[in-house]
């Protein structure tokens, strides 16, 4: 369809001569919504203001309210319902062609062909008939992009599946629009990474000592680039030898990588739930709610109070943000907090505490942990894990998988290494002008960190801010994480020498969109 693939979950069939496919996946590649009255045996396509109505083993239908007759009707194979796939494309207003050499119906909707190929990338091993059913049906909901299944079942390592994706691209040119990964890390390979560092005291630079280079991280950061080659990524990517060894690793991300870290029978489910979570918000405005239990204080100061600074986002004299969507924000009683908001409807959830895999925690007590994640069903939610590895290891043990296996997480976001919080300050001590009254001299003060101070100091609260003004901008919450990553990749970059990078290159690399990429 407009020179891009479309999947079916069976293969379309040919009966009197008319070749009929799946229903879901044509009506939904024409950009349908589709509907089944079980009662009455009705299929129901809606596009704008077309409106196309068959019945099962009915040669009659029904296109914006005129009756046509079929040459075969609606019926059912396979567990499936098949309609004829001339009849549906023409009703939408497609040109319809049959290529009899290559077996192929040909549907023109007008559109230009697409210049971006999307990645979905799944472990054939690792996926149920079902699975893979849902995957292909997702596919197809991409529109506006060339969209390439891409089983990683015989790559064993992320360099051999890199170079994999590599040589796909190289066959079919155009440009790389994202790459969507189906699985947990044990069935589609994440790169290691060590964050080795050390510091010259008081000086903020490179001393070249390597620092905690026991424990092996995982990340898919590398997926986003093709300007690397593999060799460098073979055993463990480190931040100490991009930056003091100068080795030739990009950390700048040229598209979007999602993963959704389920496994074998669970990938069915959540794309349905995410397709409900879709229609549930479509044309509502979400509320931002912010739990936080900060640690880090510094003069009085909470440094690494994302509430605080969340707050300051949304203020119109600082970075007026959040126009257009309330913001609740909670520092105590923090489950009971959740499961109130929960109840109240969806929400867009920040979570910024101590924590890891198992969940978060304040004052070492969890309030929201792999168990309350199952018992929060009420409604949709999309998290925002800020300063806590819940996705170490990119596995089933953790509270990102529970959630999404279990419970109504959507799409979370969260680091894969617990984040030093190096770098995070609402306030910044710097230079200020001279009080008024007193003698001129190298005066310094707290000041509340604007956005040429988050730059100045590589602050991870440049990705934060990034991220929101993106939403802010109409961006979707992938198209925003992308965004904010380029931005502060760069940046880091740009101030490679100093210490405020190392912890921009960690939450660079560690950082993850979880969950699948947003469909038009």
């Amino acid at each position: 369809m407009d020179s891009r693939p479309v999947y079916f979950d069976v293969a379309p069939q040919k009966i009197n001569g008319r070749v009929m496919v799946p229903l879901r996946a044509i009506f939904e590649s024409m950009g349908a919504v589709v509907g089944w009255d079980d009662s009455t045996q009705t299929i129901t396509g809606k596009k704008a203001d077309i409106v196309v109505t068959l019945r099962l083993n009915d040669t009659k239908a029904v296109v914006s309210g005129k009756t046509v007759t079929l040459d075969v009707a609606a019926t059912k194979m396979e567990g499936r319902t098949f309609v004829p796939a001339r009849f549906v494309a023409e009703s939408f207003g497609a040109d319809v062609q049959w290529d009899d050499n290559r077996k192929q119906v040909i549907i023109s909707t007008g559109a230009a062909a697409p210049e971006g190929r999307y990645y979905f990338v799944y472990n054939s091993e690792k996926v149920t008939a079902q699975d893979m059913a849902s995957i292909k049906l997702f596919a197809n909901k991409f529109k506006q992009t060339h969209n390439i299944l891409l089983d990683a079942a015989q790559y064993k390592t992320a360099p051999q599946l890199y170079d994999a994706l590599k040589t796909e691209q190289k066959k079919l040119g155009g440009k790389v629009a994202g790459v969507q990964i189906f699985g947990v890390a044990g069935d589609v390979p994440a790169f290691s990474y060590v964050h080795k560092m050390k510091t010259i005291e008081d000086n903020g630079r490179w001393d070249g000592v390597e620092h905690n280079k026991d424990e092996k991280y995982v990340t898919d950061f590398f997926y986003s680039t093709f300007k690397n080659d593999s060799k460098h990524l073979k055993g463990d990517v480190t931040v100490y030898g991009i930056i003091q060894e100068n080795l030739p690793i990009s950390i700048v991300p040229e598209w979007p990588v999602s993963r959704l870290p389920l496994t074998k029978g669970e990938i069915s489910k959540y794309i349905g739930g995410y397709d409900a979570y879709r229609q549930q918000i479509d044309g509502k405005s979400v509320p931002t709610v912010v739990l936080s239990a900060p640690t880090q204080f510094q003069d009085g100061y909470a440094q690494n109070d994302l509430a605080l600074f969340m707050k300051r986002l949304k203020d119109e004299n600082e970075f007026a943000l959040f126009k257009s969507t309330s913001q609740r924000i909670y520092y105590k009683d923090l489950a009971a907090s959740l499961a109130k908001e929960n109840k109240s409807g969806a929400m867009d959830l920040v979570v910024n505490s101590e924590g890891d895999n198992e969940g978060a925690k304040q004052n070492k007590a969890a309030f929201f942990d792999r168990k309350s994640v199952v018992n929060l069903n009420a409604n949709h939610y999309t998290t925002f894990f800020w300063g806590m590895a819940a996705a170490k290891g990119l596995d089933a043990n953790s509270i990102v998988h529970d959630g999404l296996a279990k419970g109504k997480m959507i799409n979370p976001i969260s680091h894969t290494v617990n984040a030093t919080n190096g770098g995070i300050a609402n306030y910044i001590w710097t230079r200020v002008p001279t009080p008024e009254g007193e003698q001129d001299g190298d005066w310094h003060d707290y000041v509340a960190a604007n956005k040429e101070l988050l730059e100045e100091t590589t602050s991870p609260y440049f990705f934060v801010y990034t991220y929101f003004e993106a939403i802010q901008n109409g961006k979707s919450r992938l198209e925003s994480f992308h965004a904010a990553k380029v931005a502060y990749a760069k940046l880091s970059v740009s101030n490679k020498s100093n210490l405020g990078a190392a912890f921009g290159f960690e939450n660079v690399i560690s950082l993850h969109y979880l969950g699948v990429a947003d469909y038009e």
